[in-house]
C-alpha cells in the first residue's frame, strides 16, 4: 500500500505546479502517490501534468473539474481519490525541502493515537500569529497558531484520522480550511504536533486568482472564528503558550458538531 499520498489542487499556474512537483520527487524517498486537481487551467498545466506522469507513471492521479470549484473542495477530492496510508495537502507554489515529507510521515506513523497531525513548517512571511519558528540554511520557516492554538497550514496525518473528521470542511471556499480542520482535530481530543526538521518554501502569492477571491478569503475567516469558541483578538502580546498549545473551548454552536 502506498504510504504518502499528497494533494495538490491548481490554477493556471503551470510553472510554480512543476517547480511543486519536482521537489516532490526529488526529495521524497518514501513510497508516495501524487493527487493532482486542476480547476480547469487553460494554461500548460495539462502539458506539465502529461510531462509528469511520463515520469511517475501510476503514482500520479490527475483530476480534472469542469469548473473551478475552490481550494476546499479540491482538496476533498484529493483525499477521496487517494488510496495512502497517511495524507497531507500542499499549495501548488510550495516546495517541501529534501527529506522533509519523509521526516514528517516518519515522525507521525511513530507517534501515539492522540496526534491527529503533524504541522510541517513553511516560509510565512508575515510577523503575526507565528507559533514556533526555525532557521534552515538560513531561511526562517514558521508554524502559526489561531489565537492561541497551534495548526497546521500544510499537515499530514492518518487516513482514518481524515475520514473520521469527514475532511476539510466545505463551507470554506479557499481560507481557513486548514485552521479549521486542526481545530476539529482538537477538539476531537487529539493533538497537532509540530514537524520537527520539515521545511516547505512557500510563496504565497498575490496573483489575479488571488486577488479575485479575496471577498471569499475575508469570509471564510469570518466564518472561521464564527465557529469555533477562540479567546478574543490580543493586539499587545503573542497569545500562543508551548506548554499549552490549544486555547480552544469547542464549537460555539455545540448542537451543530459533526464528527
Amino acid at each position: 500500500m502506498t504510504e504518502l499520498s499528497i494533494v495538490i489542487p491548481t490554477l493556471q499556474r503551470a510553472e510554480l505546479l512543476e517547480r511543486c512537483l519536482y521537489s516532490v520527487e526529488r526529495g521524497t524517498q518514501c513510497s508516495f502517490e501524487i493527487v493532482v486537481v486542476d480547476g480547469a487551467s487553460t494554461d500548460d498545466t495539462g502539458a506539465v501534468l502529461n510531462r509528469a506522469r511520463q515520469r511517475l507513471g501510476d503514482r500520479l492521479q490527475i483530476i480534472r473539474e469542469e469548473q473551478r470549484e475552490g481550494f476546499t473542495k479540491a482538496v476533498n477530492k484529493g483525499f477521496r481519490a487517494s488510496t495512502g496510508r497517511f495524507m497531507m495537502w500542499l499549495n501548488d507554489d510550495a516546495r517541501p525541502n529534501i527529506g522533509s515529507l519523509d521526516q514528517a510521515l516518519q515522525q507521525m506513523a511513530s507517534a501515539n493515537a492522540k496526534v491527529g497531525l503533524v504541522a510541517l513548517f513553511h516560509a510565512w512571511h508575515g510577523t503575526r500569529s507565528v507559533a514556533y519558528e526555525t532557521r534552515i540554511s538560513g531561511q526562517v520557516y514558521r508554524l502559526l497558531h489561531a489565537r492561541g492554538t497551534l495548526y497546521a497550514n500544510f499537515g499530514l496525518g492518518r487516513r482514518e484520522t481524515f475520514a473520521n473528521l469527514n475532511y476539510f470542511d466545505e463551507a470554506y471556499y479557499m481560507n481557513g480550511c486548514d485552521p479549521d480542520f486542526s481545530m476539529k482535530v482538537w477538539h476531537a481530543g487529539m493533538r497537532v504536533e509540530p514537524a520537527y526538521l520539515t521545511a516547505i518554501d512557500h510563496d504565497e502569492l498575490n496573483d489575479a486568482n488571488h486577488q479575485a477571491d479575496s471577498a471569499k478569503a475575508g469570509a471564510d475567516i469570518d466564518r472561521l472564528f464564527a465557529k469555533w469558541d477562540l479567546p478574543g483578538k490580543n493586539v499587545s502580546r503573542n497569545e500562543f503558550d508551548p506548554a499549552n498549545p490549544c486555547t480552544l473551548r469547542g464549537r460555539r454552536d455545540q448542537a451543530a458538531v459533526a464528527i
